[in-house]
């Protein structure tokens, strides 16, 4: 048995915050004794209740500059670990921020070996940003990727070699969806038996926002009964800018098609997954993705899904689970959504070789091939037996499970 620390940097439920919540709990399901710490903002309680050993580590009110927030952020992990001197066999930063501040923990702590998951390598303005990342991933022991194109890019750009080891999915939480949350929110977000189409990840440049606004106002004028729902967006980073350039095409669109478009926000585990259950389809036609866990979700709740052609949907999709669009094209998109709405041999068709497809997908897969590379790290292989066959086997660099 292996103790690991997990750390992540929010309460709040993004990609790189989801993956440690359920790693924490693959892992420790696995035997290990596993411990998920998150910076908590204003007191706040981690998205969802979790199956392990949760400590939340306290963060102060945000200032507006991007630099003297990760700044602060930073201090703010550094000190809390400092505090606590948690002892483990490994340390797992899920992003670059609680990273740093393992990195700087004071009081003679060494937080080793410390791991990184690189979920995509972000192209910051900021020289502090870029070399707070760069730090993150070329001072820790080892870097984890989830995609192909994340390992291309941490190549390219930073000399670094990495495994991949992808996402996986909860299978067992989209097998019963509870009906009477499905068929509230039906009702809430489109009355009169009207459509729903889900984008994932909230209004920001990677996630493509103002194209696929462009696309789904052209669609919403010819279908009435559609409406597009957005929800998410508790991103570290607040693209305000980018925002209002979202709301004044919004708010130029007519009135009709601007009460069809819902910004829902940060929602919980159990709204979202009502909301999987009540769209007809998934809308991910991203600008940068590290891997897309929105898209597992999706097809895992029997939704099929509509995403960027290319990195890294290609690596783990095809056409005959996936509708593929380019993203710069709000006319593309805006026919992908059209013709995949409209036809439905090819909806059930999409839906039952995606659902297919995700079943491999597993917590425990991705577990185990955390094992692999925190028992390399840690040296620990004699401690448990049965394990030490799974732990002895290379982590490749290209696993099948990206």
């Amino acid at each position: 048995m292996l103790s690991v620390g997990i750390f992540s940097y929010s309460t709040r439920p993004r990609g790189s915050v989801v993956h440690a919540t359920h790693l924490a709990e693959a892992l420790a399901r696995r035997g290990h004794a596993v411990t998920l710490y998150a910076l908590s903002k204003a007191g706040d309680r981690l998205y969802r209740d979790v199956a392990c050993e949760l400590v939340l580590l306290p963060a102060g009110p945000a200032p507006t500059d991007p630099d003297a927030l990760i700044r602060q952020r930073i201090a703010e992990v550094a000190t809390g670990v400092s505090a606590l001197r948690p002892r483990h066999d490994v340390y797992h930063a899920e992003d670059c921020l609680v990273s740093s501040g393992l990195l700087e923990a004071s009081g003679g702590l060494e937080l080793r070996p410390l791991v990184r998951t690189l979920h995509h390598l972000e192209h910051f303005e900021s020289p502090y940003l870029r070399a707070c990342q760069r730090r993150s991933i070329l001072e820790a022991d080892a870097v984890a990727c989830v995609s192909r194109v994340s390992q291309r890019d941490v190549l390219r750009e930073l000399g670094r070699r990495a495994p991949i080891i992808g996402n996986g999915v909860d299978l067992e939480r989209f097998a019963a969806p509870d009906s009477a949350a499905l068929e509230q929110q039906r009702l809430r977000l489109a009355p009169a038996g009207g459509r729903i189409v889900l984008s994932v990840g909230g209004v920001e440049p990677r996630k493509n926002s103002l194209t696929t606004l462009q696309a789904m106002a052209a669609l919403l004028a010819r279908q009435p009964d559609l409406h597009w729902v957005v929800a998410g967006g508790a991103s570290i980073w607040e693209h305000d800018a980018y925002r209002q350039q979202f709301e004044a095409l919004r708010s130029a669109l007519p009135l009709g098609v601007q009460r069809r478009i819902v910004q829902l926000g940060p929602v919980s585990e159990q709204e979202l997954t009502a909301l999987y259950g009540a769209a007809q389809l998934l809308l991910c036609p991203s600008l940068q993705e590290g891997f897309g866990l929105c898209v597992l979700e999706a097809l895992a709740s029997r939704v099929p899904v509509v995403v960027s052609s290319g990195e890294p949907f290609s690596e783990y999709l095809d056409d005959g689970c996936a509708s593929f669009v380019a993203p710069s094209s709000a006319v593309a998109i805006a026919d992908a959504v059209e013709r995949l709405l409209g036809d439905e041999p090819l909806r059930a068709a999409r839906v039952a070789a995606g659902h297919e497809r995700v079943r491999q997908f597993t917590w425990e897969r991705v577990a185990i091939e955390h094992e692999r590379l925190y028992g390399e790290l840690a040296g620990s292989l004699g401690r448990n037996q049965a394990l030490a066959p799974a732990w002895r086997a290379p982590v490749s660099e290209e696993s099948s499970h990206a």
